[in-house]
C-alpha cells in the first residue's frame, strides 16, 4: 500500500476540532460560565474524541484500515497542531476582544486566593504578586500559553489514543 502524508486529512479535522473547541468556549461565554469552573473540563473531553476520530478516520479511509503506532501519532500530532494554532489565534481575539473583563476576573481571583491562603500578607507583597499576575495575562501571553498548553495536552492524548487505535497489517 502507498504511504499517504497524514498533514493533509490531519489539517482539515484539525480546522474541525478548533472550531468545536472555540464553540465550546463561546457557549461558556455566553453562559456566562466562571473562567476556572469545571465544567470547562469538558473541551478535554472534546479534544481527545476528536483526536480519535481523526486517527481512526485517516487509518480507515487513507490507509486501508491498518495504521502503525507512529502514523496513527503523526495524524493525531498534525490535527493537534494545526487545531491548538487557531486555538491560539482566538484567545487572543477572545481575550482582546470578547471577554474583556477576564483579564481583570483572573486578578482579582487571584488577590481573593492570596488572602485567603496567606492572610499575613503585606499590601507590597499582593501588589507585588499582582503585577507579576498581570504579566502573564497579556492576550498575546494567553494566547501563546493557550497554544502551548493545548498541543502539550494534544500530544499527551495523541500517545494514548494511538494506542488503541494502531491496527498493524499482519501480512
Amino acid at each position: 500500500m502507498e504511504k499517504k502524508s497524514a498533514f493533509g486529512p490531519s489539517a482539515i479535522s484539525g480546522v474541525y476540532l478548533a472550531v468545536a473547541l472555540i464553540v465550546f468556549s463561546l457557549l461558556t461565554f455566553l453562559l456566562d460560565v466562571e473562567y476556572d469552573s469545571p465544567i470547562k473540563y469538558i473541551s478535554y473531553a472534546i479534544l481527545a474524541i476528536g483526536l480519535y476520530l481523526t486517527i481512526v478516520s485517516y487509518r480507515d479511509k487513507h490507509m486501508g484500515g491498518f495504521i502503525s503506532y507512529k502514523g496513527a501519532f503523526t495524524s493525531g500530532f498534525y490535527t493537534a497542531l494545526i487545531a491548538s494554532l487557531i486555538t491560539g489565534l482566538f484567545t487572543f481575539i477572545y481575550v482582546e476582544y470578547i471577554d474583556t473583563t477576564l483579564v481583570e476576573q483572573i486578578l482579582i481571583t487571584t488577590e481573593e486566593t492570596m488572602l485567603e491562603s496567606n492572610p499575613d500578607m503585606s499590601d507590597e507583597q499582593i501588589e507585588q504578586a499582582l503585577s507579576y499576575t498581570e504579566m502573564f495575562t497579556s492576550p498575546v501571553v494567553m494566547s501563546i500559553f493557550g497554544f502551548l498548553g493545548n498541543l502539550v495536552v494534544s500530544i499527551i492524548l495523541s500517545l494514548i489514543i494511538s494506542i488503541f487505535a494502531k491496527r498493524e497489517n499482519k501480512e
